[in-house]
């Protein structure tokens, strides 16, 4: 069902990896985290003979801190039979993007530490420089907004180019209606928060196609997963319902308000007992129809789910990982009933990346350099 597209797709880029890619047509632009690339001094016949480690050329890439310092954020753009060229680079360990439907605007977080500095006595950890850039001509021009770089950007959710949201540590919500020239921030559900960690995050933020941001966070001392629900235009979100004893991965709406949730079962991961972390997690999907929650199905144990979408003929489409061997396989399931059956489908061993386009109903996939498509309505 797949059909190869390219047999050097993003070759001449350096390091290796497709990065965050969108195709439109046979225009590609990618949003690529990239790693600074290290070279060896060459070794003489008898330092090989007499096996001696290999050396870095420069002190700086045996230091993992500098080698970190060094990464950064790149954005791609060209055809798919020609060579992509980079349009824009910023230092960064960590970024998220925006692109509009039609490429022409782009938004672009970025959050940069210092990891050299010394970390002062009682300083939980270092202090990271966040930037927002924006462009409205497919990445050719840039300008950087006004933000505080102090105050974190994980992930950006919009409407259109004019109308958005940005979500960070706290965690915090703003809000934009004028194309990021100002950023109102947003209450958000009390327990959300942890006085003892002020990088908290939702579990979970997606913005729904009925224009609803809904934001999922784990109570712990209910043992439960709060939905709350913040429809475009209001200030102040509400709690919509519960799913207890499960940690909610994705959220997927259509425009009449129907809710589909992906959860694992149990807290989230990383909050668990070591000694618990290796028991089975299954995932789950879940339908709200503003007054019932109905859990549709239940995977096998050993499908982990981290996606899911609402294809363009009203499918659900589940995107996950079979765990069952070591190296894990790529696996997507398709349900054209609301989640009652499903078709399960082995897609080979992981890939490097891809996507799903919700618009097409096309899925990408690149594996070494060779990229694949294939058609799910």
């Amino acid at each position: 069902m797949w059909r190869k597209v390219s047999n050097d797709f993003m070759r001449e880029d350096k390091p290796y990896g497709p990065g965050d890619f969108r195709i439109y047509g046979e225009a590609v632009i990618s949003m690529k985290l990239t790693k600074p690339e290290t070279t060896f001094k060459p070794r003489s016949d008898e330092e090989i003979e007499a096996n001696v480690s290999l050396e870095y050329s420069e002190a700086w890439m045996a230091n993992p801190s500098e080698r970190a310092n060094r990464r950064s954020v790149r954005i791609l753009a060209g055809e798919l039979d020609s060579q992509l060229s980079s349009r824009f680079e910023e230092p960064a360990q960590q970024a998220d993007w925006w692109l509009s439907p039609n490429r022409t605007t782009i938004y672009l977080a970025t959050s940069w530490t210092d990891r050299t500095q010394e970390r002062i006595p009682g300083q939980r950890s270092l202090p990271q420089i966040t930037q927002l850039f924006k462009s409205t001509d497919q990445g050719q021009e840039w300008e950087r907004l006004r933000w505080p770089e102090d105050q974190n950007i994980t992930f950006l959710r919009f409407l259109d180019p004019q109308r958005g949201y940005l979500i960070g540590w706290g965690p915090k919500v703003w809000r934009t209606t004028n194309g990021g020239g100002r950023w109102d921030e947003l209450p958000v559900p009390e327990g959300a928060r942890n006085p003892e960690n002020p990088r908290e995050q939702f579990d979970l933020v997606a913005l729904g196609e009925d224009n609803v941001l809904r934001m999922a966070f784990y109570d712990q001392a209910a043992d439960a997963s709060q939905i709350h629900a913040l429809p475009w235009g209001e200030d102040i979100s509400q709690q919509t319902f519960t799913i207890p004893g499960h940690t909610v991965m994705d959220i997927a709406a259509n425009t009449e308000g129907m809710v589909f949730v992906l959860t694992t079962q149990g807290a989230p991961y990383f909050s668990l007992p070591t000694e618990e972390r290796g028991a089975p997690r299954p995932s789950v999907v879940w339908g709200w129809n503003g007054d019932t929650l109905q859990r549709l199905h239940e995977f096998p144990p050993e499908l982990t789910g981290y996606a899911l979408y609402l294809t363009p003929s009203e499918g659900l489409l589940f995107d996950g990982v079979d765990e069952s061997s070591l190296r894990g396989r790529n696996v997507t399931a398709i349900s054209y009933d609301g989640g009652a059956s499903w078709e399960i489908e082995d897609e080979g061993s992981s890939s490097q990346g891809g996507y799903y386009d919700v618009q097409t109903g096309t899925r990408w996939r690149v594996e070494g350099y060779s990229l694949y498509r294939r058609e799910i309505p």
